[in-house]
């Protein structure tokens, strides 16, 4: 048995590395992936589709303001991505294409507190930052 795994590790040695230094080497992703998602105000109406088809009810509709610069307040979805399957299902239901995915799949996302997951409208729309939060000590 310690025979047989030195001569695979021999075998091996040369090798090219499949092991990536994440997160200084990112990995590609396929065309399909689906990340975060990304919400265009402009485009979004509030019907309240998305919050409807979630399997998982992760989509809230809430008030938000229009723009970033705007004191004007609409109806967008807040997604809990704590608990989205990333399925997709809200992105095909937008009837006005408002939501879309992203290829973000790690920023914003590792967090010890379920509470950071919450993404408003504005964060979705990318108009505040989406990083993580700094771990409380």
């Amino acid at each position: 048995m310690v025979l047989k795994n030195i001569t695979r590790a021999l075998k091996n040695i040369r090798k090219p590395r499949v092991t990536r230094m994440y997160p200084e080497i990112r990995s590609e992703l396929p065309e399909r992936f689906r990340g975060l998602q990304k919400l265009d105000k402009s485009k979004c109406i509030g019907c309240g589709i998305c919050a409807n088809t979630c399997p998982n009810c992760a989509i809230k509709i809430v008030r938000a303001r229009v723009s970033k610069d705007s004191t004007k307040t609409r109806w967008f979805p807040e997604i809990d991505v704590g608990h989205c399957l990333f399925c997709g299902l809200c992105i095909d239901q937008c009837p006005q294409d408002a939501l879309s995915s992203s290829k973000i799949y790690t920023d914003g996302i590792i967090t010890w507190k379920h509470e950071d997951l919450l993404f408003t409208p504005d964060q979705l729309a990318r108009e505040e930052p989406i990083d993580a939060p700094e771990a409380e000590q």
